[in-house]
């Protein structure tokens, strides 16, 4: 197990599941009021920067100022995409009614934002995220399992929905790290990877 975990891809998935139990466990709270524009459980994008910068460090030689850089950016792309299925399962679609797929549009939408923008600040210091297979992976699966939006009513709150996001699109950041220029530390998988 100890060399399984310094692979980048395994390292950022139980980073990204880390952060996800930590929004879901300390959390703030709001500053606004839905479905106006505001701050939604701040902290939750707090922990997933912080997770994202850290792995972004050990495996991306990201500097201090960059860690600070994408944990802002990661924070970022949490309340834009909170915000956008604030908007779109509410006001902006206000005349459907309330809907299932209402909801997973916004979802669908929301997890596309968060990740698209959390994809361009990790990439923004990992050259090798930059490659197109990186941020359509990276956004698609953030789109794809935002699609979970509608579940975070009926199982365990955000559980089903952060655990999900925050775990894969760390992982995909790892993984997309793999063909990185300047390794830190020689990572192998003991079964053969």
């Amino acid at each position: 197990m100890p060399d399984l975990i310094r692979h980048p891809t395994v390292f950022l998935a139980a980073c990204g599941a880390l952060s996800a139990w930590l929004g879901l466990q300390f959390n703030d709270g709001n500053y606004g009021e839905a479905p106006q524009p505001g701050l939604y459980m701040v902290l939750t994008g707090v922990w997933f920067g912080l997770a994202l910068g850290v792995g972004l460090w050990r495996f991306g030689h990201v500097s201090p100022a960059g860690v600070i850089m994408v944990m802002l950016v990661t924070w970022i792309a949490w309340e834009a995409a909170v915000n956008v299925a604030i908007q779109i399962d509410g006001p902006l679609l206000a005349a459907a009614g309330p809907s299932l797929i209402k909801s997973c549009l916004a979802g669908f939408v929301a997890g596309a934002v968060g990740a698209a923008i959390t994809w361009a600040g990790a990439a923004a210091f990992v050259p090798s995220l930059r490659r197109p297979v990186a941020v359509s992976s990276i956004v698609m699966a953030g789109a794809l399992l935002g699609v979970l939006l509608p579940a975070t009513n009926y199982f365990d709150g955000g559980a089903v929905l952060l655990v999900a996001w925050q775990t894969a699109v760390a992982g995909l950041i790892g993984l997309n790290m793999l063909g990185s220029e300047r390794p830190r530390s020689r990572v192998t998988l003991a079964a053969g990877g």
